[in-house]
């Protein structure tokens, strides 16, 4: 499938949390939602298929919201600490545990656990991730709440650069770019700001290499 096809598939959904928004949701044969987390009630109408969590951090992990998405095949791929949270829940659902460098399999969806972590809130010790997911042939690399790390020298072939955006929590603007010049990335969408920091979005736009293609979602 060509990427600019592809790219209609995506939709940055929006949250009602005050720290915004990480989930982006894939409209394919199956629906993959990555780190659903308060949203809206027209937003949960569409169930999924499989869910990706990054770690349990309350802007990216809402038992609510994945009441409400689930379905009775609905595979979920989450971490340890996420487990640990829906079974307290009675979530009678296909749950699998990842851990970074791991890799798992649904259908014609492959999955790569990716280190995620950064030098604030994110220890690197507790094992959260972010995903490589390939699909259609089109390689996506969602960070998660990640600083710039080493793991990211060995990204290749990156279609689409789901990148979470706020320092010292995530990467700053100037982390955005020198990741982008690490494993160039065809495109760029950043996720999980909120209109105050549009300013630091503007330096991603303005000083990313012609190479790469910075997209700014509406949210949905």
């Amino acid at each position: 499938m060509q990427l600019s096809e592809f790219l209609k598939k995506i939709e940055w959904l929006e949250s009602s949390h005050p720290y915004g928004s990480a989930c982006i949701r894939i409209n394919n044969q199956q629906t993959i939602y990555i780190d659903p987390a308060y949203l809206s009630e027209e937003n949960i109408k569409k169930k999924a298929d499989l869910i990706l969590l990054t770690h349990s951090h309350e802007d990216h992990f809402s038992i609510d919201t994945l009441k409400n998405l689930v379905k009775s095949n609905t595979s979920i791929v989450c971490p340890s600490d996420c487990e640990q949270e829906l079974l307290q829940y009675s979530f009678d659902f296909n749950i699998s545990i990842i851990k970074p460098g791991e890799r798992v399999k649904f259908d014609r969806v492959k999955i790569e656990a990716i280190p995620a972590y950064s030098t604030s809130a994110h220890p690197h010790t507790a094992g959260w991730i972010g995903y490589l997911i390939e699909l259609d042939n089109v390689r996506i690399y969602h960070s998660g709440d990640s600083g710039l790390i080493s793991e990211m020298n060995d990204l290749v072939n990156i279609d689409i650069f789901f990148v979470t955006v706020r320092e010292p929590y995530m990467m700053s603007p100037k982390e955005v770019i020198q990741a982008i010049n690490t494993f160039r990335p065809k495109i760029v969408i950043p996720i999980h700001w909120i209109e105050e920091e549009k300013e630091d979005i503007n330096y991603i736009v303005n000083n990313s290499p012609e190479s790469t293609k910075i997209i700014i979602l509406e949210m949905k």
